[in-house]
């Protein structure tokens, strides 16, 4: 294939930002050389070192000191643990029971909102990545090149709290100034991108099905494709509805900082500093290197600077040696629910599992590997392909290319996804005794056709439904009101979802959400164009008849009016 056909026109740098609890990767691509994707493994340590750490990624960590804003590797690990904010993605989505709020301090956000937190790391992320572009394309590229984002969010997310971080992004400096696309994409379909297109070919074939399960630091997300065609390009769809949960190796770093606080907390020198080298160390080596085969006894050494030889603690010179068993249990409760996930996931899938891949940081975990190979049906491949760690953003990049020029760089396709609720909105209907009883006193008069009427639910979509992002579903709804109270505006509709596994139910219920508000402006028709109608109680009544377009992409969904043949794509959607 001949990427230097692009057109100039199409020429362009996509960028993959995976915008993670612990750690954050990204990675970039042009589109005329979309096999070389290059991901940032450079690292500030300091305002003026713009390259001092080399690392695949880089903590979200933000500290503000005063007037500087210190993030990643650039916050000194003698930093005071309360004055250092992490975590706080997980505050995006205030609906996941998260513990993001207990964790990251008040004092060190300054009054500071999540919002604002997550706009400021970006800002940080987007100068770093805009100074490596330059470094590595030249000033004239970069400048003369359009950029294009594609940031990843879980897919077990709110809609809102996917929107917040596209509008935190949107505000950040860097992503800003450029004024540049940004699309979103799920966490797991960006790692499926990547993990399925690096299989060997040979062995697949069509109707083979996968577990994606993308375990990262505070989400744990998974899905399930089936491969519908191999060539000339892979072609896949969702086999159920993704699940997943809070649950990631986030809550390991958890469970050993209670640990070693319950052991030596109590020991003469022990301080958030000696916490935080020891968390460190558990972070970067000891998670990584823990499995199974390891014997019971076999110890791994936590620095524990300052603290006096204890040999009944295991401590001697400045170390703590932490026992195989007591790793096991700090890991146990953890990896259980990611078997679970797994599990569940492969029973409801209604099609035989060849194989689960692992991908995401937690994913590369040598322990939860084995567990799983233990946990589930022998039959079943549990694979970790390599750089699982940046799998998702790199996945993320993919989908960015396919996107600018679908018919040379699309690598991996996503033909259709299962709907993970129930999407729809509320109507007046006719009331009918036989079908409507139960509501009978919830039913009110209609002046325009003379009958009584009632409000029920029609559903677009329903859960589990395929829906794909080059069909659109249409509703068709007529929008009316008394011409006496002055003439239209606005056509406005409020969409609902329902995530329970329930059928969808006919009338709206606590269990039935408000999604987003969804408005457009018709002030400029010409009245002329207003269709109106007599109602039955001699009043002249407006009665326009509209449409809604939705359609459902990987991480968003998108609205459009369409009345009068025109297409009002400045329909506003604001979430809820």
């Amino acid at each position: 294939m001949d990427f230097e056909k692009l057109s100039i026109a199409e020429r362009k740098i996509i960028v993959g930002i995976d915008f993670g609890t612990t750690y954050s990767g990204v990675a970039w691509a042009e589109t005329q050389r979309p096999d070389r994707r290059v991901a940032i493994t450079s690292w500030p340590i300091s305002k003026t070192a713009r390259e001092g750490e080399s690392s695949d990624k880089v903590p979200t960590r933000l500290r503000y000191n005063g007037d500087n804003t210190e993030w990643g590797f650039s916050i000194p690990i003698t930093a005071p643990p309360d004055q250092t904010i992490e975590w706080f993605k997980l505050d995006l989505d205030p609906s996941l029971e998260s513990m993001g709020a207990a964790v990251t301090n008040a004092a060190a956000r300054g009054g500071r909102g999540v919002d604002q937190l997550v706009t400021d790391y970006m800002s940080a992320l987007g100068d770093h990545l805009m100074y490596t572009l330059r470094e590595k394309l030249g000033e004239g590229v970069v400048k003369s090149t359009p950029l294009e984002f594609i940031v990843t969010v879980p897919a077990i997310w709110s809609d809102l709290a996917k929107d917040k971080t596209k509008q935190a992004c949107q505000l950040a400096n860097g992503l800003s100034a450029t004024k540049v696309p940004i699309h979103l994409i799920s966490e797991p379909e960006a790692a499926a991108i990547y993990a399925l297109h690096g299989l060997d070919p040979h062995g697949l074939n069509i109707g083979d099905s996968f577990v994606i399960c993308d375990a990262g630091g505070g989400t744990v997300d998974l899905i399930s494709y089936t491969i519908t065609n191999l060539k000339p390009i892979l072609e896949v769809q969702e086999a159920t509805p993704g699940t997943g949960a809070l649950c990631g190796s986030t809550f390991l770093n958890m469970r050993f900082g209670k640990f070693l606080k319950a052991k030596l907390g109590r020991e003469e020198g022990f301080d958030d500093e000696v916490l935080a080298e020891a968390m460190e160390r558990f972070e970067k080596i000891v998670k990584r290197q823990f499995t199974m085969s390891a014997p019971p006894d076999e110890s791994f050494i936590i620095p524990v600077g300052g603290l006096a030889n204890n040999r009944e603690l295991g401590i001697s010179r400045g170390r703590y040696a932490l026992k195989a068993a007591d790793l096991q249990t700090i890991f146990e409760p953890v990896v259980q629910e990611v078997i679970k996930l797994v599990k569940d996931q492969i029973t409801s899938s209604k099609v035989p599992i060849r194989a689960v891949l692992l991908v995401g940081g937690f994913g590369a975990s040598n322990y939860l590997k084995e567990r799983l190979r233990n946990a589930v049906d022998r039959n079943i491949q549990i694979m970790q392909p390599p750089n699982a760690w940046l799998a998702v953003v790199h996945g993320a990049v993919m989908k960015g290319l396919a996107q600018s020029a679908p018919e040379k760089l699309t690598m991996v396709k996503v033909q259709n996804r299962k709907a993970r609720k129930h999407y729809g909105t509320e109507w007046r209907t006719r009331y009918d005794e036989k079908i409507h009883g139960h509501l009978r006193d919830k039913r009110h008069w209609c002046g325009l056709d003379g009958c009584w009427k009632v409000y029920t639910m029609e559903w677009f979509i329903k859960k589990g439904d395929s829906v794909s992002e080059n069909e659109p579903f249409f509703t068709s709804f007529v929008w009316t009101g008394p011409v006496s109270q002055g003439r239209i505006r606005k056509i406005k509709m409020d969409i609902y979802a329902d995530r329970t596994a329930r059928l969808a139910p006919m009338t709206k219920d606590e269990n039935v959400s408000l999604l987003c508000h969804v408005e457009a402006d018709v002030s400029h028709i010409p009245e002329n164009q207003l269709q109106r109608r007599k109602g039955t109680d001699g009043q002249q009544y407006y009665e326009l008849n509209c449409k809604i377009e939705a359609v459902y992409l990987s991480a968003s969904t998108q609205y459009t009016l369409l009345f009068n043949n025109s297409r009002y794509n400045s329909v506003t959607a604001e979430y809820v």
